[in-house]
């Protein structure tokens, strides 16, 4: 798998230094001039519509992007490249084409305090990831959100590019993040994710009778509430993760034969039927 890291931080010091001039420009204009325009047709290039709502949004505290920049400037690229390949052998991708990995800037406090400083997104098989370096211990997250984030570009490659596509259920979604937790957890079992945090039996059996109704819908106007959590409808923090991690380890216990990388190829209806979960 030909990997290529994109970490635009020469770029990030130039924002810096015209955000600091005040020199009346537009400080989006100045982000997408040096953010965004020189790297997005790379990480976007397999996109087969427009993914603008998936843009690093812009750095406001300037202050903070500045204390950033040294430290992922010590990031050793190619000793992460390597990790990455690594991760990449341990489930091969049935595909020629190169994935681009862009490493940003993230000054979201969310991020720092409850992600570990890294967050990820799949952009069609391209990675973006977005770090803050000010988080604790946030080296040993990178390779373990691209753990996650490659999954997904896997499970997507088989399911969308060679098999036709899936119904867009919740379901599908939740089934989708729970396989790539496993996968990147099975890589870094001394991690512990703190979105996939351990229900009390009466939290989960309380909360499972809440996403039972949405699990086959495909109106993705509530998926995020029913993913991330929703605190006005009793949703807690990534209650979607935790669903999707219990179910494909209860499907893994039971069906011990079956690896990460052929689990891509199993429905995710018949992963839910075949784990039993909530009986």
């Amino acid at each position: 798998m030909d990997i290529e890291i994109i970490c635009p931080y020469d770029n990030a010091l130039k924002y810096v230094k015209e955000m600091k001039a005040g020199m009346n420009r537009d400080s989006q204009w100045l982000w997408d001039s040096y953010m965004i325009q020189p790297y997005w047709d790379r990480i976007s290039q397999w996109a087969p519509f427009d993914q603008s709502f998936m843009k690093p949004v812009r750095v406001e505290d300037i202050g903070q992007l500045e204390q950033q920049l040294p430290l992922l400037a010590q990031i050793h690229v190619e000793d992460l490249k390597s990790e990455f390949e690594r991760i990449s052998r341990e489930l091969p991708k049935d595909d020629d084409d190169p994935i681009t990995v862009a490493i940003y800037p993230n000054t979201d406090a969310k991020v720092r305090e409850r992600q570990n400083g890294v967050v990820g997104a799949c952009v069609f098989g391209n990675i973006l990831l977005q770090v803050n370096p000010l988080a604790e211990n946030w080296e040993h997250w990178i390779p373990y959100v691209f753990a996650h984030e490659y999954h997904h570009s896997v499970w997507g490659h088989h399911w969308y590019v060679l098999n036709g596509g899936l119904e867009g259920s919740f379901l599908e979604y939740m089934i989708n993040e729970g396989q790539a937790d496993a996968f990147a957890k099975s890589l870094f079992p001394h991690l512990e994710p703190p979105w996939l945090r351990t229900l009390t039996g009466s939290e989960e059996t309380e909360l499972w009778e809440k996403m039972k109704p949405i699990l086959h819908s495909t109106d993705r106007k509530d998926f995020n509430a029913y993913m991330f959590g929703d605190e006005m409808r009793g949703l807690p923090w990534c209650v979607g993760y935790i669903f999707g991690h219990l179910v494909v380890n209860r499907y893994l216990e039971l069906h011990p034969e079956v690896t990460l990388a052929e689990l891509i190829a199993v429905h995710p209806r018949e992963i839910l039927e075949g784990s039993r979960y909530g009986g």
